[in-house]
């Protein structure tokens, strides 16, 4: 089973259930309402709940931290602001070693000789003299499957100025099928089993963005959802990878 792990952050306003010297706790909503921490609780199991539902696996753990911050007193109610910090993880991949992106950043990207779909052989030095964007992926990933389009348009602004470049673990029939139905437009790579392995990349997805010389510079998981005030979920722009890309179009090459 693969861990699969995103990392939420969403702003809001909380509250505690204990009353403080007779002062009641409440929550103010983005929306500016105030409700109760009975009401609080039932959005916050309802948020584990949506979460829950992006992943096919049943045995994913959602955890949800509050990070409190007090934003008004009066004598007679305390209201809090908060952070939530939320982690969806599979508890079975606890020991594995995870991918860390410190070992990569400002490195040269490790990535050796591999055939693409098209069987053509791509490895580092191919990629070098124009930035380059990789993307993690399996076919049962969700997210995954939600950031190609947004993925698919940057590459259509960007041409051929960048490398875009998609990486897979799945064997090569299984990714051929999945790309008949949906339109992926990067160089394609599967059956890097052992290439992901060797990363401990268990994560899903990644994206890596090298510079001209093939040095990673940043790393992000997927594309950032935008998550709306009744709480239904879309897709981000991907604006934020749009203008990382453009950043490193900037980057002299190394002779």
């Amino acid at each position: 089973m693969k861990k699969i792990k995103i990392l939420f952050l969403l702003i809001a306003s909380v509250a505690v259930d204990t009353a403080v010297s007779g002062q009641t706790t409440y929550i103010k909503t983005p929306q500016g309402n105030i409700v109760d921490t009975s009401t609080y609780a039932n959005m916050k199991a309802e948020k584990i709940e949506k979460f829950k539902k992006i992943f096919p696996t049943k045995e994913v753990k959602v955890t949800i931290k509050d990070n409190f911050k007090e934003i008004r007193r009066t004598k007679d109610s305390i209201i809090y602001s908060y952070e939530w910090d939320i982690q969806i993880s599979d508890p079975n991949a606890k020991k594995q070693k995870s991918f860390e992106p410190n070992d990569y950043i400002d490195k040269e990207f490790p990535l050796p000789t591999l055939t693409t779909l098209n069987k053509k052989k791509i490895n580092i030095d191919s990629l070098k003299g124009k930035p380059t964007l990789i993307n993690f992926w399996f076919t049962t990933c969700k997210p995954c499957i939600e950031e190609m389009p947004v993925l698919n348009a940057i590459r259509t602004k960007l041409k051929d100025s960048v490398n875009f470049v998609a990486i897979t673990f799945e064997p090569t029939e299984k990714a051929r099928n999945f790309l008949k139905a949906r339109k992926f437009s990067f160089i394609q790579i599967a059956n890097a089993k052992v290439f992901t392995d060797s990363m401990h990349m268990s994560s899903f997805p990644v994206n890596i963005f090298l510079d001209k010389n093939g040095i990673v510079r940043k790393i992000e998981s997927g594309i950032p959802y935008i998550v709306y005030e009744n709480g239904k979920m879309r897709m981000g722009d991907g604006n934020e990878f749009l203008e990382t890309l453009r950043e490193l179009l900037k980057t002299p090459v190394l002779k």
